[in-house]
């Protein structure tokens, strides 16, 4: 550092100062001993300058030493900042990171036993439509093929998009549409405050191609009065990230004054997946409106057409 370096500079000049002085003053008395001095005042003056010397030596021997104490001292506190920085700068990002996203802290491991999912179809919620989204299957056969375009003429709610609203997040346990834009309107398990939503995909180590380029990147949720809502309450635009965790918290950034039964995810763009993409679980988080319960059984309105 460089304050010890000049530290030891001043030491040093110091040191010389005092050898100097000293050989001047032996040499000064040499020749005052030899032009007028007598044996036994020299003997005593050189008795004293004797002790001068030693004084001075063992107060220099002192200061030597306390300059390495603190050298030593300063060192150990230099190695030392780092580390304390490092661990500051992780505490203020933790804290930083729990005010601002309190649920990113959740252990992804067990999910879902930490926060309620209003969207889970074992407690009652559906997939009531996906508008125009075209669902992307692998038809390993002409049959297979037949059978799905069967399906989608009778049926206009999508089979697939029901997997996002299951537990599961194995390789290929996805809602698979075509393109990167893609929509699900869900019916909750009763009428919700909504406060976050949660979105999951694989992560790369146990995708087959080690990549997750078909993972949604920015999307919508929306809040619906019915399935025909023209005006539906926008809680916010969010991006999924792919290099973050698997499951991804996200609070709305414009809460409602009133609960929502119905939702639509709308999917934007995906990260970078040419011929489809991939959703593995939506979660709605916030609280039930008072005297909820679930809702199990289809109303009329579900069997509105949305067009």
């Amino acid at each position: 550092m460089d304050y010890e370096s000049e530290d030891e500079s001043c030491f040093r000049n110091v040191f010389r100062s005092f050898v100097c002085v000293a050989l001047t003053l032996l040499l000064g008395l040499h020749v005052y001993a030899y032009l007028w001095g007598t044996q036994d005042s020299i003997e005593g003056d050189f008795g004293d300058i004797k002790y001068v010397v030693m004084q001075l030596t063992h107060s220099l021997s002192e200061m030597n030493r306390e300059h390495e104490r603190i050298r030593s001292e300063l060192e150990r506190m230099s190695s030392a900042l780092p580390a304390a920085a490092a661990a500051s700068g992780r505490v203020k990002d933790a804290l930083e990171t729990s005010r601002h996203n309190p649920r990113q802290a959740l252990d992804t491991r067990d999910y879902d036993r930490q926060i309620a999912d209003y969207a889970l179809e074992s407690a009652g919620a559906r997939i009531l439509d996906t508008g125009d989204t075209q669902e992307y299957v692998i038809h390993d056969s002409s049959v297979g093929w037949v059978l799905h375009i069967v399906s989608a003429l009778l049926c206009r709610e999508c089979p697939g998009a029901s997997a996002i609203l299951r537990p599961g997040a194995l390789p290929g346990e996805c809602w698979a549409f075509k393109g990167s834009r893609g929509e699900a309107t869900i019916r909750l398990l009763g009428t919700v405050h909504i406060t976050g939503v949660s979105v999951e995909h694989i992560p790369p180590h146990i995708s087959s191609t080690k990549e997750i380029s078909s993972a949604p990147r920015r999307f919508q949720l929306e809040g619906l009065e019915s399935r025909s809502d023209l005006y539906p309450h926008d809680f916010g635009t969010f991006e999924y990230d792919k290099e973050g965790k698997p499951i991804q918290y996200f609070e709305v950034k414009h809460p409602a004054t009133t609960g929502f039964n119905i939702v639509r995810f709308k999917v934007y763009s995906n990260w970078g997946h040419p011929f489809y993409t991939c959703v593995y679980r939506v979660r709605i988080h916030g609280e039930l409106a008072p005297g909820q319960l679930p809702q199990k059984l289809v109303t009329d309105e579900d069997k509105t057409p949305l067009h």
